[in-house]
């Protein structure tokens, strides 16, 4: 195998470069803060023997044992129905999916034919976002997803209560540029809710004034994150402690996300308005 590292301020040019380099037949993709098992391109490489119709394979990025305190509890976050919604495989062990998408997979940890290449390409217009637009383009154009649950890597989160705030309000801000495709539909609703918990917050003080009932949301949903807490803190065998800030830490990411949403929409409401300025011309192949 060969190793390719390209640096850069535009992470798919940077992609895109390096596929271009490539002499292989498999091109795989991970981050530099990586953490890989010995056998981890042996994995890939048995399941294209074992899948010869699959074209793109990836697997999740779990959060290491040693990370730090809040860096484990933001993983056991992300990974949870509450916190992860529709992308909780990504940041966990699932099942094995021939049929996966964007919701699943990330370019932290991938595997693609390098023939997808001739069909698509790495959007140099976004970041973060690139992922999702990178497989939602694949699977319209016929290139077959999976998600192997055993391929996974260790990735640390981040470490702090603004670090994290600030990826998941990057993430939410490119969400709704990027819109979905027939398979994945069925399930935007869930980058919605947060924007709509967020806009319930900022209007509860005016509405419980109006009529006490307007609480009710807001305790039924201080319950369900404490019950859904309360199980995860029974289940895990670590940072015990830690996990006590489990429902500040579902608040943080829900609170993050919808505010973040809500700027996305504004800033393509304005991006329709005006004509860009400095954006790259791009067409995929």
């Amino acid at each position: 195998y060969e190793i390719i590292i390209k640096k850069g301020p535009n992470t798919s040019e940077n992609r895109n470069s390096g596929v271009n380099e490539a002499k292989g037949e498999i091109i795989a993709f991970v981050d530099d803060d990586a953490i890989v098992e010995n056998d981890w391109l042996k994995k890939a490489d048995n399941f294209f023997q074992q899948y010869p119709e699959i074209d793109v394979v990836g697997g999740p990025q779990l959060t290491p044992y040693d990370d730090t305190a809040f860096g484990y509890v933001s993983g056991v976050a992300l990974a949870s129905i509450i916190g992860g919604a529709s992308i909780r495989n990504r940041y966990r062990k699932g099942m094995l999916n021939l049929n996966s998408d964007e919701r699943e997979l990330t370019t932290a940890n991938v595997f693609c034919k390098k023939d997808v290449f001739t069909r698509v390409l790495f959007n140099p217009n976004f970041w973060p976002g690139e992922d999702p637009i990178f497989f939602n383009e694949l699977a319209e154009k016929g290139v077959k997803l999976a998600y192997y649950p055993e391929l996974y890597i260790y990735h640390r989160r981040r470490s702090s209560i603004p670090s994290l705030a600030k990826q998941i309000f990057n993430y939410a801000c490119v969400r709704p540029s990027i819109g979905s495709t027939r398979k994945t539909k069925k399930t935007s609703f869930f980058f919605i809710v947060p924007s709509l918990f967020v806009l319930y917050l900022v209007l509860l003080p005016f509405l419980a004034g109006w009529n006490l009932l307007f609480l009710l949301p807001l305790a039924l949903y201080i319950a369900i994150i404490l019950a859904v807490s309360s199980i995860i803190l029974v289940k895990e065998t670590s940072h015990k402690k830690a996990l006590l800030l489990l429902p500040f830490v579902f608040l943080i990411i829900h609170i993050s996300y919808g505010i973040g949403f809500i700027w996305g929409i504004f800033k393509q409401f304005r991006k329709r308005q005006k004509v860009p300025t400095g954006e790259i011309k791009w067409k995929s192949r």
